[in-house]
């Protein structure tokens, strides 16, 4: 029976056929439950993780897009990103997220296409941060090393992180505790001590990059804003391991959109007034605005700090990799030895395993802005679908139980959904020509894995 059938008829209590689907998703059922601020932990870790690694839309847009651009995306496209993500995860609070949805209510082969570029579009993401870690550790410990020497210690941040997702998500959820502590408090500084620096009249030009056109400058405005607020059904892909998901998930992601607005905009207008060579910027230069501001000791602290942010980010990414490939191939879509449960920690062993080797292999040949723009533009699909499946349930199940739900029907269902799918469907067709090669395989890879896996089941 289908979950979707049993919540619109309101004849059997939707906990209860909950319970079985999951049964049924995930043998044997994980053993770990994640918590209301152990979650709000990961969410932050997972979502946000403060202002590391923004600095790059500076010298990509100039600093007043990059401003404009995160202010922008957090009301247009971050919010109502969250308000749709609520509403689904309380509705089908089903493990494997956003996979789980447009199987529900499109059916396998849709489900299975969606969820591979959900799973794909984290595993570009995630291949960011090991090697965030490994260039800001080298950087200030061996400035000489060469390419071979980075990459070793991207491998040791990914296999440590993978131990680590083998040993549970109480685990993770602990760890992320103490690391959103770590990398909180030197935000809170850089602003205390920023805050006095910033000047507004530096926004009023654009100032954009010597050879790059305002759309291009804009294009990359917003790609950035869309990998800063976007992610927010990835946690739910753990479903069966958070407490009461229903009614905490809405609560932690409104509690993280307010939080990454001001962990990313106020740095940036900080560091845009006290550096102003926006050309030379690059993926580490709060290091040293922060030397600017409070000395060697303090950029210290705020490098640690970064390096503990992409290293919570990698963490709380590998459960949502983990967690949709195990459900994926308990479908059978995707081999069976990808389900196997670890018998002590009851986490999915054989899956974090592989991405451990993928990430391996990413992190080896691609750099930063190639990661970043393909796993941009390959997330923007599921965008798009995910709008279609919470238009399409509203349309198809008005009746169903929905713990937390937009309010003011259609009037403003519409815009939630018109104005992301804009700016979704801009980038999508604005990115940069000389990625598409490279993305378009991609996209189509789930259509070859399906029906090979068909031909060879039969």
């Amino acid at each position: 029976m289908s979950i979707i059938s049993v919540l619109a008829n309101g004849n059997i209590h939707w906990r209860v056929e909950c319970d079985k689907l999951f049964s049924v998703m995930t043998s044997p059922r994980y053993k770990q439950r994640l918590r209301f601020w152990p979650m709000v932990a990961v969410m932050y870790v997972l979502l946000c993780g403060g202002p590391y690694g923004i600095e790059e839309i500076v010298p990509q847009s100039g600093p007043t897009l990059a401003i404009f651009g995160m202010i922008f995306m957090a009301i247009f496209w971050g919010l109502p990103n969250i308000l749709q993500t609520a509403e689904l995860a309380s509705a089908l609070p089903l493990q494997g997220g956003a996979y789980s949805w447009y199987r529900e209510s499109w059916g396998r082969f849709w489900g299975f296409q969606f969820g591979w570029l959900e799973w794909l579009s984290w595993i570009f993401d995630t291949a960011l941060y090991p090697t965030l870690v490994a260039v800001y550790f080298t950087h200030f410990l061996w400035p000489e090393a060469g390419p071979m020497a980075v990459w070793s210690m991207t491998l040791v941040v990914i296999w440590f992180s993978t131990w680590l997702n083998i040993r549970g998500i109480e685990t993770v959820g602990k760890w992320s505790t103490v690391m959103t502590w770590f990398q909180v408090l030197p935000v809170l500084c850089f602003i205390i001590l920023g805050i006095r620096h910033i000047d507004f009249s530096l926004l009023h030009a654009l100032h954009l990059p010597e050879h790059v056109g305002t759309k291009d400058a804009l294009v990359m405005a917003l790609i950035f804003g869309l990998w800063n607020y976007s992610g927010y059904a990835g946690l739910a892909a753990a479903a069966e391991e958070i407490d009461d998901i229903p009614t905490t998930y809405p609560k932690a992601l409104i509690m993280i959109l307010m939080i990454a607005m001001l962990a990313y905009i106020l740095p940036l207008l900080i560091g845009i007034s006290v550096d102003q060579n926006w050309s030379s910027w690059d993926e580490a230069q709060f290091n040293s605005v922060a030397l600017v501001l409070g000395g060697s000791a303090f950029a210290w602290w705020f490098m640690l700090a970064a390096q503990s942010s992409n290293f919570g980010l990698i963490n709380s990414e590998l459960i949502v990799l983990s967690r949709l490939m195990g459900v994926m191939a308990a479908d059978g879509h995707l081999p069976k030895i990808l389900t196997k449960i670890h018998p002590q920690y009851g986490t999915p062993v054989n899956s974090l395993i592989l991405q451990g080797i993928i990430l391996s292999i990413m992190t080896f040949s691609m750099g930063f802005i190639d990661l970043l723009v393909l796993g941009t533009w390959l997330s923007i699909p599921t965008y798009l679908i995910g709008f279609a499946v919470f238009v399409s349930l509203r349309i198809d199940h008005p009746g169903m139980e929905r713990p937390f739900m937009i309010k003011g029907g259609w009037p403003v269902i519409i815009p939630v959904v018109a104005v992301p799918t804009s700016i979704a469907l801009f980038i999508f067709f604005y990115t940069p020509k000389e990625y598409l090669l490279e993305s378009i395989p991609l996209l189509l890879s789930g259509l070859l894995i399906y029906f090979i896996r068909k031909a060879f089941s039969k």
